[in-house]
């Protein structure tokens, strides 16, 4: 005997909704049916179809405007910089830009961390790329990113001349991977001598060490990133907000 669920109407379609998006019926970018329709197609009232969409817009899965309609979320590029990028100047609290030069792009098998955070066998392939972000001609950031070769295959970041740094809108546009929520785990410790080179930094300089895990709409990992980070004149800076509930 299945189990009877007795979650609210409003959750079991926002999760209805939710399943399908996943499943790909629904495109990032792509506008839903309109709550009258959907309601009349799934016998709910309208009051129902507007609680699931507030559901999914505080998941972050869709977009909400007035006069246009509800929209599959997708990683524009000023979202996908402003919601992931966590390094913010010390002097003034604001997010800058860095420059970006990619120095590395190679198909290899997937090394020890990378099977483990993205859950890959022995011998599986990985697309690695290495990049270094320079602000105002110093080095900023050091960061290896890799994605299953399974997920992304031959496609090239930065091949359709998009900027180096939407590393999501790629994953999005090209791959169609949406990432809903990543993973750090920071260290403080001092940068080995493998990476100095590539920083431009003298090994046994302070860094912050992240390790990024990106999952997508699934809850799959997507993204594994290693992260060498000069915190001299810039913070990590991380915001937790919340909602309050609204008594009547």
């Amino acid at each position: 005997m299945n189990p009877i669920d007795l979650s609210p109407a409003f959750v079991r379609l926002a999760r209805y909704i939710h399943d399908r998006i996943i499943a790909g019926e629904w495109l990032p970018g792509q506008v839903l049916p309109g709550e009258e329709a959907l309601a009349q197609d799934m016998k709910v009232s309208v009051g129902t179809v507007r609680k699931a969409f507030d559901v999914l817009s505080g998941q972050g899965l869709v977009t909400r405007h007035r006069g246009r309609g509800t929209f599959v979320t997708r990683a524009t590029n000023e979202r996908a910089f402003t919601s992931f990028y966590r390094l913010t100047d010390r002097a003034d609290g604001v997010r800058r830009l860095p420059q970006d030069t990619l120095l590395l792009r190679e198909r290899v098998a997937a090394d020890a961390d990378e099977r483990a955070a993205l859950k890959l066998d022995a011998g599986e392939l990985v697309y690695r790329l290495r990049r270094l972000r320079v602000l105002d001609g110093a080095p900023l950031v050091l960061e290896t990113i890799s994605f299953p070769f399974a997920r992304v295959g031959n496609k090239e970041w930065g091949a359709d001349g998009a900027p180096f740094h939407l590393v999501y809108s790629f994953l999005e546009q090209q791959c169609g991977i949406s990432v809903s929520r990543v993973e750090d785990r920071l260290r403080a410790c001092l940068l080995p001598k493998k990476v100095a080179k590539d920083f431009g930094l003298p090994a046994g300089h302070p860094v912050l060490l992240s390790l990024r895990t990106g999952y997508d709409l699934r809850g799959e990992p997507v993204e594994f990133r290693s992260s060498w980070m000069a915190t001299d004149t810039h913070d990590y800076l991380s915001e937790l907000r919340w909602t309050a509930a609204t008594e009547k």
